[in-house]
């Protein structure tokens, strides 16, 4: 006998067939119910019908695409369609269907810089990775961003400002943000909601007659958490018009469990290796859970890494996607009645039929076909877990501490929590392991540490929190008490350090006054040993735009903002735990006049004790001014740019 098993919180396992009562709470389901006794989430499914080549493409070049949506990205699913450019820039971009301009954005990785339009029947388009806007909206924004005095931009537009007409250009096409190659991100909106639709739900003009590959079968055993184990994969292989894995027969001792595959689908092109759009389990032709990606909101998009094995990716495995959702998955791709998972329980040693349907959006179907048999061993010994999905958990020693809201955990796991010595150097703290790197956490939660070294009154806003893993990431500290505290978002060693020490700057160029003539653009790169928070650069005492696009580089393109003459370029760069850097340099541009006078240093001026200290060098051609503190006769430099405006 195969029994359904339905948890929807830690630590309560129901039977399929639950009071009217519970149900109805559930998901309001009541005359469905009373006609049918039990149910199938297939009831509550219904493929989305959209407006038929409402939208045309956004570009004018053949129809075709890179990935879909729904492929598997670190931390989310992509959430669009990536519409190819031929490997070419300045392709021209053109408005999908009537509508306005509602918002233009701009910031570094991400989109780049995008576009969203609104549509009179309740939809929007959001295009992405662009170059240049169309001329009349990139003044706009550029005198937008003079005004707030920052590149980076979230800016939305009055409607009427901007309205265009289905094929109206609108921008050039780019790499911009966190592109790798040049394309378009195209997706499509649910306007009031802000949930993103799959565009190839609304009729795409290219054909697709090929179903998704399978190419492996995993199976846990869910009396366990699924980041405590090392699931069994079995390679399936084509067996006619369907897959099946070898032998045909799986047989477990589990008693309690879920499946997960490995699949894509080709969109008619072989090499390239695109995402899934639905999967589908039955057993004994019971249809018993199953996923689709049809509408996602991106609050939701980093529940992807409970839908995949986040575990086995981590380490070095392939993307897996689970068909039986995890206790703490909250993102609404599975279609179960709003239970947190749906586990087949196998309570005899009878052989089930069972059948997984691979799709993709234009129907096309895979079909694995298997039996499966429990062959009556012990099941696996149910391991205890200190922390638990879906309620408050915490740990608490002597000097850490952490906090994790109610849905940050997936799973069950056990906090993993060692206490190693400290790193040394500006560290004033042990280290502290929590957690493991391949185990995902969904939102932020509280980490607080216990200095143990005296922290002089002058150095308590100059302290850091480092998380390291197989990454790293860095905050500034908050002060709680004698504890400093900082919110993150993955698991990792925790560990507290004074930073005073500012960023570092690359210099201009070389001589009294930079020659810049022949220049077509100027680039810093700063550095850090913690990381830069802000970079902000004025000419002749004017902000000025410099573009941070890939999140490293800033660059200022030379246009009408510097004319021809001799300027001065003062550059703030402050890290993140508030120290400044600020350097200034002289250059000329074009054939204006050069002033005779050498730029002279100024007189340093130090004090001791804990008294602050100010410094002005000259470096080359430039003066670099620096101010720290001072403590036990040692001098640690920090940067200030005085009282500017910094944005």
């Amino acid at each position: 006998m195969v029994v359904i098993a339905k948890n929807w919180d830690a630590g309560h396992t129901n039977s399929a067939c639950f009071p009217i009562f519970e149900r109805m709470a559930k998901r309001f389901l009541l005359p469905v119910l009373l006609l049918t006794g039990l149910f199938s989430y297939a009831q509550l499914y219904k493929k989305p019908v959209y407006p038929q080549n409402y939208f045309r493409w956004p570009t004018l070049l053949t129809p075709d695409i890179v990935a879909n949506m729904g492929e598997l990205r670190p931390n989310h699913w992509h959430m669009g369609l990536d519409v190819r450019t031929n490997q070419k820039v300045n392709q021209q971009v053109v408005a999908a269907a009537d509508g306005y301009i509602a918002f233009v954005g701009i910031e570094p990785l991400s989109w780049g810089r995008w576009i969203i339009i609104n549509h009179p029947n309740g939809l929007s388009t959001l295009y992405g990775h662009l170059n240049d806007f169309k001329p009349d909206l990139e003044a706009y924004v550029k005198n937008y961003q003079y005004q707030e005095e920052s590149w980076e931009t979230h800016l939305t537009i009055p409607p009427g400002k901007f309205p265009v007409k289905k094929g109206d250009f609108i921008s050039y096409s780019g790499t911009t943000g966190g592109s790798q190659g040049p394309h378009v991100h195209w997706e499509v909106i649910d306007t009031k909601s802000g949930r993103r639709l799959n565009p190839d739900l609304f009729g795409t003009p290219f054909n697709d007659a090929y179903p998704p590959t399978l190419v492996k079968l995993v199976m846990y055993d869910r009396n366990n958490s699924t980041y405590s184990q090392y699931p069994v994969s079995f390679p399936v292989h084509k067996s006619g018009s369907s897959y099946t894995v070898q032998g045909g027969t799986l047989r477990t001792s589990f008693n309690n469990l879920g499946f997960a595959i490995q699949a894509y689908d080709t969109w008619n092109r072989a090499g390239n290796r695109d995402g899934i759009y639905s999967a589908r389990l039955f057993v004994d032709d019971e249809e018993i859970s199953g996923f689709y990606i049809d509408s996602i909101g991106y609050n939701s998009t980093r529940y992807m890494n409970c839908q995949v094995d986040y575990k086995m990716k981590a380490n070095g495995g392939a993307w897996v996607q689970h068909l039986s959702k995890l206790p703490g998955d909250r993102g609404g791709v599975y279609y179960d009645l709003g239970w947190n998972n749906n586990t087949i329980r196998l309570t005899d040693t009878s052989t089930h039929q069972v059948q997984i349907l691979v799709s993709d959006t234009r129907g096309n179907t895979s079909t694995l076909a298997f039996m499966l048999k429990n062959n009556g061993s012990a099941a696996p010994a149910v391991q205890s877990y200190e922390w638990l999905p879906n309620r408050l958990n915490r740990i608490f020693k002597y000097d850490f501490e952490a906090y994790l809201p109610m849905f940050v955990l997936y799973d069950k796991m056990n906090p993993g929590y060692a206490r190693l010595a400290s790193s040394g150097g500006s560290s004033i703290s042990a280290r502290h392991k929590l957690g493991e790197n391949d185990i995902p956490a969904h939102s932020d939660f509280e980490v607080r540490i216990k200095p143990e070294k005296p922290i002089a009154a002058e150095q308590r806003d100059r302290i850091v929190i480092k998380r390291t893993a197989a990454g790293s990431s860095v905050k500034k500290a908050a002060w709680n008490g004698e504890w400093v505290t900082g919110l993150f978002r993955d698991f990792g060693t925790f560990e507290a350090f004074v930073d005073n020490t500012p960023p570092a700057v690359n210099s201009l160029g070389s001589g009294e006054i930079v020659d810049l003539s022949r220049a077509s653009r100027i680039a810093f790169t700063p550095t850090d040993n913690f990381g830069v928070a802000s970079f902000r650069a004025e000419i002749d005492g004017q902000w000025i735009r410099f573009t941070n696009d890939k999140g490293k580089t800033y660059l200022y393109y030379f246009d009408e903002k510097v004319p021809p003459g001799e300027h001065t370029l003062t550059v703030t760069v402050t890290d993140i735990a508030g120290n400044k850097t600020e350097r200034s340099w002289k250059f000329r541009r074009g054939g204006g006049p050069v002033a005779d006078e050498p730029v002279k240093p100024r007189t340093a001026v130090k004090k001791t004790g804990s008294a602050r200290h100010t410094v002005t060098k000259k470096t080359g051609t430039s003066r670099t001014k620096t101010t720290g503190k001072a403590s036990s006769g040692k001098t640690t430099k920090k940067t200030t740019s005085g009282n500017k405006k910094k944005k």
